[in-house]
């Protein structure tokens, strides 16, 4: 089923096919219900999702509310509500089918039943997309284990064509129409390139942001430097017309700069790190894979962190000024990471 086919039937369809991916609401706009794990910009109420880590990568479960400080634009936040989530997922699977990726079919298909077991679980929907010349809804939201893994068994890579944001895009629209006790989850099978799409990858954070959605990817990068013996080249990657993006001792580029680069200014302005960008921006992760027990591992691992995230919620008393808002989380405990969405974004009221 062609996406705009399926979309249609809905209001978000509609405005997709009429004016392309929404723009995040301003403060005085009617809100659609959200649920809790979502921003509330017309009731300055903040929800975040967070992940915690210590020094071995390990999930820490046992933080107590004493131990977060949030800070909005760099000013401290009373915490309203903190806690390990419980909502259901609803997750949009978007998988690259262009030619390009044809000899990795294999190891896609192989993905269904990981991904049904750890991402989805017991009480989770899922709906999977594709995309390569177009993007096409291979399955509605389900929770039947056995139509999604259908799904992903049965694409094919044909076509030579990657519209990548335009598939980003649409399937936030897609995302936006479940119902609103559902974490919103964006999970992309896909290389970090892009050809052509009409949707702006800037944008597309923005409203994903705007979704509380969370994006995460696993597959094979685009990124200028190769990956040896598990680390990147120390020389920094440089993009033209944004900061350099400097490595680091572990497998992941630093990547909260041109994050904040696309969320700030909306565009396309960086090529062969989308996903990486994409993942930092809305506080998931991207993981680089190219055999079929690494692509496994990585769904267990992002499986894993779904179910075991904080949410915490504040309520910003002073008017959002339009632009970005930067969110910071910060653990008391020593030796523990935290990752979570950047910040959210005010449209202007023209938008």
């Amino acid at each position: 089923m062609c996406i705009r086919e399926y979309l249609s039937r809905t209001a978000f369809g509609l405005l997709l096919i009429a004016s392309g991916p929404l723009s995040v609401k301003g403060q005085n706009q009617a809100a659609v219900p959200q649920s809790k794990s979502q921003i509330r910009v017309t009731t300055n109420e903040v929800t975040v999702p967070v992940t915690a880590t210590d020094a071995n990568g390990e999930l820490v479960l046992n933080l107590e509310a004493k131990d977060f400080h949030v800070f909005d634009d760099g000013i401290e936040q009373k915490i309203d509500t903190w806690g390990l989530s419980e909502d259901p997922l609803a997750v949009a699977l978007v998988i690259e089918t262009s030619s390009r990726l044809r000899a990795m079919a294999p190891v896609i298909h192989s993905t269904g039943s990981i991904f049904t077991e750890t991402v989805m679980a017991l009480d989770g929907e899922a709906a999977v997309v594709t995309y390569d010349a177009t993007v096409d809804v291979r399955q509605p939201f389900t929770q039947d284990h056995g139509a999604v893994q259908n799904a992903i068994a049965e694409t094919r890579f044909e076509a030579p064509e990657r519209y990548l944001y335009d598939a980003m895009a649409a399937s936030v629209e897609l995302l936006k129409t479940q119902p609103t006790a559902r974490r919103r989850i964006m999970l992309l099978l896909a290389e970090s390139q892009d050809d052509g799409s009409k949707a702006k990858l800037g944008q597309v954070l923005r409203d994903a942001e705007d979704a509380n959605i969370t994006i995460y990817a696993v597959g094979p990068s685009s990124a200028a430097a190769d990956i040896r013996g598990g680390k990147l080249d120390p020389a920094p990657l440089k993009t033209p017309g944004l900061p350099t993006m400097k490595t680091t001792s572990g497998p992941y580029l630093d990547l909260v700069t041109p994050a904040f680069w696309l969320l700030e200014r909306g565009t396309n302005e960086i090529k062969h790190h989308q996903l990486e960008v994409a993942a930092a921006a809305t506080g998931g992760i991207h993981y680089r894979s190219f055999r079929e027990s690494t692509f496994r591992s990585a769904l267990d691992r992002i499986g894993g962190e779904l179910h075991a995230q904080y949410i915490l919620s504040y309520r910003q008393d002073s008017a959002r000024a339009v632009g970005f808002h930067k969110i910071d989380v910060r653990i008391s405990k020593p030796g523990i990471s935290v990752r979570h969405r950047l910040g959210y974004y005010v449209a202007p009221e023209a938008e």
